[in-house]
C-alpha cells in the first residue's frame, strides 16, 4: 500500500467484527455424543466461562433429542439420513440461480424462481381489484405461519417436550412457508408497486437461495425464523401500503435479507473456516445471528413507524479464503458516492425522473449509456450523486466513481473498475463471491492498470452472474470524466464506452441488456467526439434544458439555502437571484453562501481563500494555521477555522483538521480568481504568494524548523536506504508545514512582486547554515531534485536587482553544489557535511568559504584542494555506449539513445534514472529529441523506424515506418506539429506529430546517407547534411530544395544546427571543421572553425546565439564565439571515447554530452564561457563591472586609483584537478554540533568517485 492506496474500506456498508473464542472446538457430533464433562465446555478446563447463546441452547437440546430418538427408533437408517440436517452441504452455485416464471400458487411449486418483474405499462392494464385479491389470498395462506418464531422459542424452553426429527423437518417447512408464499405474489406486488421492483427482485433471490438449499443446519434455525418473520411482514396488507413512502427502508431490508440468505446458504463453508482459524463455532454463529436479527428487527420497526434512522446493513464476510482473495485490490478512496452533493428535494424532478425511467426501462434496444453534459456549475455532479444514491438506497446493484482534477496525480483512471468492482461486491454477496473467484484465478487483476481487463474480468464477469439471480439493472455512474486529466488519461475509458476496443468480447453492444452507465462531464472535444454520435449512447445536455425550468429549480434551491433569512428576504428576492444565476447552480450556491456569511469580513475571506488557492498542494487546517502564524502582518495571524467553519459547502476538510482543504468545485476557483465576476471576493494570487513566501521562510527558521541532523542519524557509513526506520523519522521530524515550506518556498517567492523586505529574508537564508539544513531535509525527503526549480525561481526574481548580486552569486554557487553532489547526498545525507562540503567543494566556492569553518571536526585536504568549480558538473554512467542525447525544455530531464536499442530518461539534477528504459527499437537509437512542450520524445533507430513516446508514462505512442534504411537523425518543429527524419536511404521525411502519418512525399536530392536534419525556428525551412559532403536547405511546406547545396566541407557532414534567430546554419564534418553559413544566401560566414583533431560529430547553437558548441571524435568539447569564430577557453576534456552527441539546455546554463565511453556528462556552461560580466577601466580613475546581457552596471564605480585605468579583465574559470580518498567521522561532527546522542557507530569511508 502507498499513500494513495490505503487499505480499502467499505463504501456503503459496515463490516461487523465477530468475537472469536481462542479455543479450537471439536467436531459438533463428537461433543454432543460424549458424556465426558471435560468435553462440554472450555470453562471446565480452566478457560473463561462462556454464557451459552440461544443458538447453543437450541442446538444442544435438539441434538440430544436426536441422539435419544436414534436409540429408540425401530428403524435407525432413516434416522441417520435425517441427521444430515446438522451439517449442511455446499449449496448450488449462483450460476444456477436463473430467473424463472413463477406459478401463482405457492403450493404448486416448492422451488420457485426469481421474480420476472413486468413493465410499468403492463401494471397499468391489470385490474387493481384482482391484484389486491391475490395478495389478500396469499396473506390468508400465511396465517398459519404468522407466529413461526414462537415455535423455536417454545422448543428451546421445554426440555421434556422437544421435537422429533420429523418435528424438526416440519419446523423448517413452517419456517419456509412465508418465503414460498411471497414468491407466489411477488409479481403481483411488483405490478402494484413498480417502483419497488429492485427490492422485490432481491427478496425473491434471497428466498430462492434458502429454498434451493438441500440440507439446512439447525444452528441457523433462529436466523431462518427471523427471515420467515421478514417475509411475513413484507406481505402484510398494512405494510404493503407503506412501500412507496418507505422505499429506502424497504431496500435496506431486502439487502440485509440477501446477506442473511447468503450466510445460511454458505454456513457450512463459513463454519469450516472458523474451525480452521481456531474460532468457537457456537460463539461466532451466535454473535452473527444476533447481529443480523437485531438489524432486521430495527429496520422492520422503522418501516412500521415510518421513521427512517441510520441503520447500517451488516455484511458477513465469506470464508477466510475468499476474504483474502480480495485483499490488495486497488481502490480509490474518496472517489465514491457523496450524499452531501445530492440535489435538493423537489429540484431537477423532470430530469431525475427521465434518468430513472431510462435505468428501469426494459425496452429492447434501450441505450446502455446516458451521457449528461453541461458547462461548469450546471449541476451535473448533483444529478449524478442523486441518481446513484437513489438506486443504491433502493437496494440496487450500483457504484458511483468520481474523478477530481485535484487528484490527477493519483491517476484515478487506472483504478476505476477495480474500485467499481469492489463497490458492487459490497452491495451483493453473489458479486462478492464471483469477484473473489476471478481474482483467485488471476491475482494480477487486483492491481492491473489495464482497464480493459478490469472491465471484462472484474465487472462483466461477476455482474453477469448476479444478473442471472436478480432481475434488476446494474448501474455504474462515472462522474466528472472531464476531470481525469489530459485527454490521453481517459482515452481508453472512452474507447471502451464507445465500443471501439479491438477485442470483440469487450464490445459494449454485447453487455447484458440491464446494464446502465451514467457518464457526466463537460462537453470537451474528445468526449463529445467519442460519445455524441454513438448509437448506444443517449446524450442529454444540461445546456439544452428549459431556462424556465432551471430558474424555478434554482429559485427553490436559493429559498432553501436562505430559509433562515426569511425575515430579511422574500420570494421576490429569491427569484431575482435565480435570474442572475444564468442557469448556474454553482453561482446560486456561492451567492447563497455569501449572503449567509455577511458577518464574516471580506478581507478575512480573501486572505484565507487566497492562502488555500495559492498553496502548491492542498494543506489541512492545522498546517494552514501554522503557516498563517508566520505571515508578515500580525492581523493575518488568526485561526482559519473562524472562517472555514462557515465554508463547508465550498471547500473540503472543514470538519477534520487533518484533511487537506481544497475547493469542492473547479468553478469556485475560477470564480474567485476572475475579478470581473467575483468583485469584492476577488483573490489576488500575488498577494497570497507573498504571504506564503514569508511564511515558508519563517517556518524553516522556527523552533520546529530546520536544524542540523534533523532525523538524528547515528552514523555516516550506512546509506539512507539502509536506515530501517528512516521514513518514520522523516515523518516525525519533518512536519507537514516544514516539508511544504522546503519544497515550495521558491515557487512563492518567484510568484510575487519584488520587494526589499522579502529580499532581505531570502538573503538571510543564503547567509546562514539554514541553507545546508535545507539541502539535508530535501535529501531525506527524496525531493532534492526540486531544489533546482526553487533556486531558478529565486534567481529570476533577483535578476534585475544589482544591489543583490551577491545573493544571485550565492544561488548559482548553491545550484552548482547541488548538481555536483546530489547523488552523494541522496545516497548518504551525512556526507553533505563530511565530504561534499569540506573535501570536494572548491576552496574559492562561496559555500566552502561560508560554511566549511563551521564544521571544524571534519577531514581536510592539506594540499592540492581545487579552488574553483570545474566545468563538468556530473557524470551519468550507462551500460552501453551513448549515441544521442537530448534535454527537455524545462531542463529537468535528459534522454539518451543507446547502442542496445533502448532510450533512458534521467533526472538532470540528481543523475538518477526516472523510469525503466524505453524499449521497442530493435537497432541502436541514433537520434532522440524532446517535443517543445516536453511531453513527448521522438527517436530514430537503426531498425529503420521513427518512434514517438509519452514522457509521463514511458509508453510508445506510435511507430512511423517508411524509411528503408537506418534513421540517423530526427528533429521536431518548434510548434510541435511536425517531425523530420533523415535516413541512410538518402531521403528526408516529414511526419504529422498528432496522426503519425507522413506529410507529402520524401525529400529527394542527396546522393548518399542523410546524417543530420534540423528545423528552423519558424518551421519554414529544413536543413540537412549528408555523406555527399553537402548541406541542403528545403522548404518545409513544398518539400522543394531552396537554392543550391552549401559546399565547403571535404568529407561527410555529421551535424547541422540552426541559430535561434533562424539566420545562420552551423555544420560539423568528418573533416574536423565547423562552418557557419548564411541561411538566406547560402554563403559561408568567414573561414571554417579549426581546432578539433578528429571528426566533428555534433554542433549546436546556444539559446542566446552567442556561442556554438561542438563535440568531436577527439573526445573533446569546444565552445566558439559565434560572431568571431574564436575558441573560448580550453577544450573540455573527460570523455574516454568519441563524443557522439551534444545539446545545450534551453536556458543556456549547461551542456550535455554523450559518448561511446558509456557516459553522459553535464557541463556548466557559465564556467566555460563566463560571459556574464565585463570589467572596464577608464580615464576617470574608476573601475566598473557590467552585465553583458543587460548592459547595466552591477555595482557602484570602484574608486581609489590616482591615475587612469588602462584595461579590464573578463572573468575565466579554472578546472578541477584532483579527487581524494577521505576517512570521515560522523560521530565527531555530531559531538561538535552539540547533539544529544549517547552512542555512536564506527566511522565510515568515502572513496573518490563513489556515489559522486
Amino acid at each position: 500500500m502507498d499513500e494513495h492506496n490505503p487499505p480499502r474500506k467499505n463504501s456503503w456498508k459496515q463490516l461487523k467484527p465477530s468475537h472469536s473464542n481462542p479455543h479450537l472446538v471439536e467436531e459438533r457430533g463428537r461433543r454432543t455424543a460424549s458424556h465426558d464433562p471435560s468435553s462440554l465446555s472450555p470453562s471446565r478446563n480452566g478457560s473463561h466461562v462462556r454464557r451459552p447463546g440461544p443458538v447453543c441452547k437450541l442446538f444442544g437440546k435438539v441434538t440430544r433429542r436426536f441422539a435419544r430418538s436414534a436409540r429408540q427408533s425401530p428403524n435407525p437408517e432413516p434416522m441417520a439420513a435425517s441427521s444430515s440436517l446438522q451439517d449442511a452441504q455446499p449449496v448450488q452455485s449462483t450460476k444456477d440461480l436463473t430467473p424463472l416464471t413463477l406459478e401463482p400458487d405457492c403450493e404448486q411449486s416448492s422451488n420457485p424462481g426469481i421474480v420476472e418483474v413486468s413493465s410499468t405499462n403492463e401494471a397499468e392494464h391489470l385490474d387493481p381489484k384482482f391484484v389486491n385479491e391475490r395478495i389478500a389470498n396469499a396473506n390468508k395462506g400465511l396465517a398459519g405461519a404468522s407466529h413461526v418464531s414462537t415455535i423455536l422459542q417454545d422448543t428451546s424452553s421445554a426440555t421434556n417436550n422437544l421435537p422429533s426429527v420429523s418435528d424438526t423437518v416440519d419446523t423448517f417447512s413452517v419456517l419456509l412457508k412465508p418465503l414460498k408464499a411471497f414468491n407466489s405474489i411477488a409479481n403481483a406486488i411488483a405490478d402494484v408497486h413498480p417502483y419497488a421492483k429492485v427490492a422485490l427482485s432481491i427478496f425473491t433471490c434471497a428466498s430462492k437461495m434458502i429454498l434451493d438449499q438441500a440440507d439446512r443446519d439447525v444452528a441457523v434455525s433462529l436466523l431462518l425464523s427471523k427471515i420467515s418473520e421478514v417475509y411475513t411482514f413484507i406481505t402484510e396488507e398494512e405494510e404493503l401500503a407503506k412501500i412507496q413512502s418507505m422505499l429506502a427502508i424497504y431496500g435496506k431490508i431486502a439487502q440485509q435479507t440477501l446477506e442473511c440468505a447468503d450466510f445460511i446458504s454458505h454456513y457450512s463453508e463459513t463454519k469450516s473456516a472458523w474451525i480452521r482459524l481456531g474460532k468457537h463455532v457456537f460463539d461466532e454463529t451466535d454473535a452473527t445471528i444476533q447481529n443480523y436479527s437485531s438489524v432486521l428487527g430495527s429496520l422492520m420497526q422503522q418501516f412500521r413507524d415510518r421513521a427512517a434512522r441510520d441503520t447500517v446493513v451488516i455484511v458477513h464476510r465469506m470464508g477466510m479464503t475468499e476474504s483474502l482473495d480480495l485483499v490488495g485490490m486497488e481502490y480509490a478512496m474518496g472517489a465514491g458516492l457523496n450524499t452531501s452533493k445530492c440535489c435538493l428535494p423537489n429540484t431537477r424532478q423532470d430530469l431525475l425522473k427521465d434518468i430513472q425511467n431510462w435505468i428501469s426501462s426494459t425496452e429492447e434496444g434501450a441505450p446502455r449509456i446516458l451521457w449528461l453534459s453541461g458547462t461548469a456549475g450546471k449541476g451535473k455532479s448533483a444529478v449524478a450523486h442523486t441518481i446513484a444514491n437513489w438506486y443504491i438506497e433502493h437496494g440496487g446493484l450500483g457504484s458511483c466513481f468520481c474523478f477530481d482534477r485535484t487528484r490527477q496525480a493519483e491517476r484515478l483512471q487506472n483504478k476505476i473498475f477495480t474500485t467499481i468492482a469492489s463497490d458492487l461486491a459490497d452491495c451483493n454477496p453473489i458479486v462478492r463471491r464471483a469477484l473473489a473467484q476471478a481474482v483467485r484465478n488471476h491475482n494480477g487483476l487486483k492491481r492491473t492498470p489495464d482497464i480493459t481487463k478490469q472491465w471484462q474480468e472484474l465487472i462483466i464477469g461477476p455482474t453477469s452472474i448476479a444478473s442471472k439471480a436478480i432481475a434488476a439493472p446494474v448501474l455504474i455512474v462515472i462522474e466528472a470524466l472531464d476531470e481525469s486529466g489530459e485527454a490521453n488519461s481517459r482515452e481508453q475509458i472512452l474507447r471502451l464506452l464507445a465500443g471501439k476496443l479491438n477485442t470483440s468480447t469487450s464490445q459494449l453492444s454485447e453487455l447484458p441488456a440491464d446494464f446502465r452507465i451514467l457518464v457526466t462531464s463537460r462537453p470537451l472535444e474528445d468526449i463529445h467526439n467519442t460519445l455524441h454520435a454513438a448509437p448506444h449512447v443517449r446524450h442529454i445536455s444540461l445546456d439544452d434544458i428549459s431556462p424556465v425550468s432551471t430558474a424555478l429549480d434554482i429559485e427553490l434551491y436559493i429559498s432553501h439555502r436562505l430559509e433562515d433569512l426569511r425575515h430579511t428576504f422574500n420570494d421576490a428576492h429569491f427569484k431575482a437571484l435565480a435570474l442572475k444565476s444564468d442557469g448556474l447552480f454553482e453561482w446560486a450556491r456561492l451567492a447563497s453562501e455569501y449572503i449567509k456569511s455577511t458577518n464574516i469580513a471580506i478581507p478575512i475571506f480573501r486572505s484565507v481563500m487566497g492562502q488555500i488557492l495559492a498553496s502548491s498542494e492542498p494543506l489541512p487546517i492545522n498546517v494552514l494555521n501554522t503557516m498563517r502564524q508566520c505571515f508578515p502582518c500580525d492581523d493575518d495571524r488568526y485561526d482559519v477555522k473562524l472562517l472555514l467553519g462557515h465554508l463547508g459547502s465550498l471547500v473540503s476538510g472543514t470538519s477534520d483538521s487533518d484533511i487537506p482543504i481544497h475547493p469542492l468545485h473547479a468553478s469556485f476557483y475560477d470564480f474567485l480568481t476572475d475579478e470581473l465576476r467575483s468583485h469584492d471576493f476577488f483573490v489576488d494570487a500575488s498577494a497570497a504568494h507573498r504571504d506564503l513566501a514569508f511564511a515558508s521562510l519563517r517556518v524553516m527558521d522556527s523552533e520546529r524548523g530546520l536544524r542540523f541532523n534533523i532525523c538524528s542519524l547515528e552514523n555516516s557509513y550506512l546509506p539512507n536506504s539502509s536506515v530501517p526506520d528512516l521514513e518514520k523519522r522523516v515523518k516525525e521530524s519533518i512536519p507537514t508545514e516544514l516539508s511544504y515550506s522546503c519544497r515550495f518556498w521558491g515557487t512563492h517567492v518567484g510568484s510575487t512582486s519584488f520587494e526589499s523586505p522579502l529580499a532581505k529574508e531570502v538573503e538571510a537564508f543564503f547567509d546562514g547554515e539554514r541553507l545546508l539544513w535545507w539541502l539535508e531535509a530535501l535529501a531525506l525527503m527524496r525531493s532534492l531534485s526540486g531544489s533546482a526549480v526553487t533556486l531558478s525561481c529565486i534567481a529570476n526574481w533577483f535578476s534585475s536587482h544589482a544591489e543583490f548580486t551577491h545573493v544571485s552569486d550565492a544561488i548559482r554557487d548553491t545550484l552548482r553544489f547541488i548538481r555536483t553532489f546530489a547523488t552523494t547526498i541522496l545516497c548518504s545525507t551525512p556526507h553533505l557535511y563530511l565530504s561534499a562540503l569540506p573535501l570536494f567543494a572548491p576552496t574559492q566556492s562561496r559555500i566552502f568559504r561560508k560554511f566549511a569553518a563551521k564544521f571544524p571536526h571534519t577531514s581536510r585536504i592539506v594540499a592540492g584542494h581545487i579552488e574553483n568549480w570545474p566545468p563538468m558538473e556530473k557524470t551519468i554512467h550507462t551500460n552501453v555506449g551513448v549515441y544521442s542525447v537530448a534535454m527537455s525544455p524545462d531542463r529537468k530531464r535528459i534522454a539518451c539513445g543507446l547502442y542496445d536499442g533502448t532510450i533512458q530518461i534521467w533526472d538532470t539534477e540528481t543523475g538518477e534514472a526516472l523510469c525503466a528504459p524505453l524499449q521497442g527499437h530493435t537497432g541502436y537509437v541514433a537520434s532522440v529529441a524532446f517535443s517543445p512542450d516536453g511531453h513527448r520524445i521522438v527517436s530514430g533507430s537503426a531498425d529503420n523506424t521513427v518512434r514517438v513516446w509519452d514522457v509521463a508514462t514511458s509508453k510508445p505512442l506510435g511507430t512511423l515506418p517508411g524509411h528503408t534504411d537506418l534513421v540517423r537523425s530526427v528533429a521536431i518543429s518548434l510548434d510541435g506539429n511536425h517531425i523530420v527524419s533523415g535516413s541512410d536511404d538518402k531521403t528526408i521525411r516529414v511526419w504529422d506529430m498528432k496522426t503519425s502519418k507522413a506529410v507529402g512525399t520524401p525529400l529527394l536530392g542527396h546522393t548518399s546517407c542523410v546524417n543530420t536534419v534540423a528545423v528552423s525556428p519558424d518551421g519554414h525551412r529544413i536543413v540537412s547534411g549528408s555523406d555527399d559532403k553537402m548541406i541542403r536547405v528545403w522548404d518545409m511546406k513544398t518539400g522543394q530544395a531552396v537554392g543550391t547545396p552549401l559546399q565547403g566541407h571535404t568529407d561527410l557532414v555529421w551535424s547541422v544546427a540552426i541559430s535561434p534567430d533562424g539566420k545562420c546554419i552551423a555544420s560539423g564534418s568528418q573533416d574536423g571543421t565547423i562552418w557557419v553559413w548564411d541561411m538566406e544566401t547560402g554563403e559561408a560566414l568567414g573561414a571554417p572553425l579549426l581546432g578539433h583533431m578528429g571528426p566533428v560529430r555534433s554542433v549546436v547553437f546556444s539559446p542566446n546565439e552567442n556561442y556554438i558548441v561542438s563535440g568531436s571524435g577527439d573526445r573533446t568539447i569546444r565552445v566558439w564565439d559565434a560572431k568571431t569564430g574564436l575558441a573560448l577557453g580550453s577544450p573540455l576534456q573527460g570523455h574516454g571515447d568519441w563524443i557522439r552527441s551534444i545539446t545545450v539546455s534551453s536556458d543556456g546554463s549547461c551542456i550535455v554530452s554523450g559518448s561511446n565511453d558509456k557516459t553522459i556528462r553535464v557541463w556548466d556552461a557559465d564556467t566555460i564561457t563566463d560571459g556574464h560580466r565585463i570589467v572596464s577601466g577608464s580615464a576617470d580613475k574608476t573601475v566598473r563591472v557590467w552585465d553583458i546581457e543587460t548592459g547595466k552596471a552591477l555595482v557602484a564605480p570602484l574608486q581609489g586609483h590616482t591615475e587612469s585605468v588602462q584595461c579590464g579583465i573578463l572573468g575565466l574559470a579554472r578546472f578541477w584537478g584532483h579527487l581524494f580518498k577521505a576517512i570521515l567521522t560522523w560521530s565527531t561532527l555530531l559531538r561538535s554540533r552539540r547533539m544529544d546522542i549517547t552512542s555512536f557507530q564506527v566511522h565510515g569511508t568515502i572513496q573518490s568517485g563513489c556515489g559522486m
